[in-house]
Parts: C-alpha cells; structure tokens; sequence
C-alpha cells in the first residue's frame, strides 16, 4: 500500500512497523498499528489522559497510533509510545512518572495494548 506522508516522524513509525509486522512474534499487533497509522492526519486518534487511566493499570505497555492530550490525569506509571504528546500532557505524564518510549523500544515489549 502506497502511502503519501510528509513527517519524516510517521515515515520512520511506518517503516519500523512495517517491519515489525512481517518479522516480530506478534505481527498483527504491529500490522494493526500500522493501519492505524497509515491515514491522513485529521483522521489520526487523540487519547486522552483519562482514558488511558482507565483502560491501564500499573506498569502496562501502551501504543497511541495517534496524539495523546492533556484532558483528566494519571494516577499510575504505565510505558507509552505514541506519535505526539501535547505540552500538558508531557507534563502530566512526567508527574506520573510515566515512562515516555520511541516505538522500536516498544516493539520489543511484551504485553503492548493499542489505545485508541
């Protein structure tokens, strides 16, 4: 599937998963990232904090195919890998002492949940 992205970001997202799709133990968690990913950005996902803090728990491993915002809290340390985080966000994570992930660490994870 021919894809037309400008963010040098989600190209790097795309190629890695891509990869990790066709090679990893788990392919169709990565494949489902992948096709999660791989839309126009206006229809990417937006997650949250509040989600996140109910759909986690303690030191669960989390992809975001999309942004992760500042709306609600945190209350436990969980992993996060996800494509952008608003400033707030950050800082809520942070707060949580939540640690913030690139995606080639979190391929090789085990227990990765997609949030979207």
């Amino acid at each position: 599937m021919k894809i037309n992205v400008e963010r040098n970001d989600v190209k790097e997202w795309l190629d890695v998963l891509s990869k990790a799709s066709k090679s990893d133990k788990t392919p169709k968690l990565w494949g489902r990232v992948y096709e999660l990913l791989a839309v126009p950005a206006r229809r990417r996902v937006g997650v949250n904090l509040y989600k996140l803090n109910k759909h986690t728990k303690e030191g669960d491993n989390v992809v975001v195919p999309g942004k992760v915002l500042s709306m609600g809290s945190l209350d436990h340390k969980i992993n996060i890998a996800a494509l952008e985080y608003s400033k707030k966000a950050i800082q809520q994570l942070g707060s949580a002492n939540c640690k913030m992930v690139t995606i080639q660490e979190m391929i090789g994870q085990k227990k990765v949940s997609i949030i979207k």
